[in-house]
């Protein structure tokens, strides 16, 4: 069957112009994207032709290789001319600009990428499968037949799952209050939908073409996938909401789907491999979970024999080096993806945050504040947080910290409120609680508690740091000099802030001690900051953060039952504390762990069947 599409009309000046200026004013992040002026423009009158499916599917793989080989105007240049007509072509050039709007957030690179994406679902509409009036009704009563989908039906439905997606996340992120939260949520629930219907062409329907069917069945792995691991991470409340309104997710079940994609053919099995990294290397760490490290170190050999240079997995390569604690292989890593393009600039501001970390791990904590000023200077996303952790790593310096750095350090911390932002409406809570510690820092005479330890442990560095047994020795004597000189009496420059000092203390000095599996040590040093709870002024968030890890003290000394009820008691009996949404996922994540023996077999329950 003949799947033509539209032929290609002239395409206005307006769509023609570089898509990362706003010709409306000044340019809007031009150092970073200065590459892309080297789009040509397509002439006013182009040459009747048509574009088919195949014919863009294929034209889409020589994008993604280029992509992934770092050549982004070469990728982009094959997917606008067509965007205004080819579906792949449409939501291909939709990407390219949701990429940046997440990498800055900036608005007017947000609109730029919602226009393409309502350009893309426009085309998508045109494609899918429509109903009269008469039949919208009739599929009430009665199934529709997805058997009966054509190709182009079928990669509609496909391709407008995945621009729902992205409208989603723009419209939150752009949203400044409730109304743009509900909009996207609604999106969300449209686009679970559509891949519901994804799902059911792929079981139903016999394909006039076999490699259409096989793109389309990676794109269809991919998003059920997705959908059963994303919602499988969230804590229980917001699950129960959820499956109230339809969702369900099981993260056994989209891990296995993820990795199939992977393997197979199809111009999405790479974005399976990214979505795994992503999952195993940086959700994992974060709610305090256990990555496979073995999945990511093949899918990264395979795919660095392919694209050797790419960004994308150099930068998961340096993350799987620093997981390991593999720390000078992971800064030589980092540094050769920042050389690899320059094409988006953010993409080195991703690679500076980790190796300020990884320098923070070493306790070099002059190299670590040159990459926080690197951001500073150069990255829009959070000033706030940049700043506050630039001070940190010099105030840990103690003594050692020159007359000019502790200006810096005043100057920084005094100033890093200005730099508060909002984001789906919503200040960030971390920055929240930076400008706590900087209001902190005034208060007790400009001196905060080994400030840069703190991060490392509220940013979970701390089992990373174990894998170094020298340099996890280095902070643990750091923490324990430190308690022993609070404790040992009454410090004037506390200014009233005495019990929460020595909690945080006792706080650290058990995380450490647990990260080192010394877990009975743990639970003696945790169990005394409660000793200081009546006492304590402003952080309140030390006792359910305590909680979670003597918890985890019994986990692993086999009391797994209250291991379990210490969980519940942390996400039941506290709340209204700084970080408390970081905590309910890591909650959840601990919950899992501890849970995973006695239901290992029911892993098929609760399986997204889209």
């Amino acid at each position: 069957m003949a799947l033509r599409q539209e032929t290609v009309p002239a395409l206005a000046p307006s769509l023609l112009r570089d898509p990362y200026r706003d010709d409306s004013g000044p340019p809007i992040a031009s150092e970073d994207f200065d590459d892309m002026d080297e789009f040509v423009d397509a002439p006013e009158e182009q040459p009747a032709c048509s574009m088919d499916l195949y014919t863009a599917l294929e034209e889409c793989e020589v994008a993604i290789r280029k992509f992934f080989s770092n050549d982004l105007v070469g990728a982009m240049n094959i997917m606008k001319p067509w965007s205004q007509t080819s579906l792949y072509h449409s939501l291909g050039t939709a990407i390219f600009e949701f990429i940046p709007a997440m990498l800055t957030f900036d608005h007017n690179q947000i609109n730029r990428a919602l226009a393409a994406l309502k350009v893309c679902i426009s085309i998508c509409n045109q494609q899918r499968r429509n109903y009269t009036l008469v039949e919208s009704i009739g599929t009430i009563i009665k199934k529709p037949d997805y058997g009966t989908y054509s190709d182009m039906e079928a990669h509609a439905e496909l391709c407008y799952a995945e621009a729902l997606l992205l409208q989603a996340a723009m419209t939150i992120m752009e949203g400044e209050d409730l109304t743009g939260l509900i909009k996207g949520t609604i999106k969300v629930k449209n686009c679970y939908n559509s891949y519901k219907d994804c799902s059911k062409i792929l079981e139903k329907k016999q394909w006039a073409n076999e490699e259409a069917k096989v793109h389309f069945q990676s794109g269809v792995r991919l998003g059920t996938a997705t959908f059963n691991v994303m919602i499988s991470l969230l804590p229980p409340k917001i699950i129960s909401l959820l499956e109230f309104v339809g969702f369900s997710g099981n993260k056994v079940h989209g891990l296995a789907e993820l990795e199939a994609g992977s393997r197979s053919p199809g111009i999405r099995s790479i974005l399976c491999d990214l979505t795994l990294l992503a999952y195993h290397l940086v959700i994992c760490h974060f709610i305090g979970a256990v990555g496979d490290l073995h999945v990511c170190e093949e899918i990264l050999e395979k795919e660095l024999m392919v694209y050797p240079d790419s960004m994308w997995f150099l930068i998961f390569k340096g993350r799987l080096e620093l997981l390991k604690g593999m720390f000078r292989p992971a800064i030589d890593t980092y540094n050769r993806a920042i050389v690899s393009q320059d094409t988006w600039r953010q993409f080195r501001h991703m690679c500076y945050w980790e190796i300020m970390w990884v320098n923070g791990l070493m306790a070099q904590w002059r190299e670590a504040a040159v990459y926080a000023d690197k951001l500073i200077e150069e990255s829009s996303w959070s000033k706030t947080i940049y700043s506050y952790t630039k001070a940190s790593m010099l105030l840990q310096l103690g003594e050692r910290m020159t007359s000019s750095e502790r200006l810096q350090c005043s100057d920084l911390l005094r100033n890093a409120s200005y730099y508060k932002q909002r984001i789906a409406g919503k200040s960030l809570p971390m920055e929240k609680f930076m400008i706590r510690r900087c209001a902190r820092y005034q208060a007790q005479g400009g001196q905060i508690i080994l400030p840069a330890i703190e991060l490392l442990c509220l940013w979970n560095m701390f089992h990373i740091l174990a894998k170094n047994k020298q340099g996890a020795q280095n902070i643990l004597k750091l923490i324990e000099t430190t308690r022993d000189r609070l404790e040992s009496g009454p410090q004037e420059w506390m200014a009233g802030y005495d019990a929460d000092n020595r909690a945080l203390l006792r706080y650290l000095h058990g995380c450490c001690l647990s990260a080192m599996n010394l877990p009975r040590l743990a639970l003696e040093t945790l169990q005394s900051v409660f000793l200081l709870k009546n006492d304590i002024k402003e952080d309140t968030f030390l006792l359910p953060y305590s909680v979670a890890e003597m918890a985890m003290c019994h986990y692993h000394l086999g009391d797994k039952d209250r291991a379990i009820q210490m969980l519940q008691d942390a996400r039941k009996k506290y709340s209204g504390y700084s970080l408390e949404s970081r905590l309910h996922f890591r909650l959840h994540s601990k919950m899992q762990i501890v849970k995973e023996v006695n239901t290992r077999g029911e892993s098929s329950k609760s399986v997204t069947k889209l």
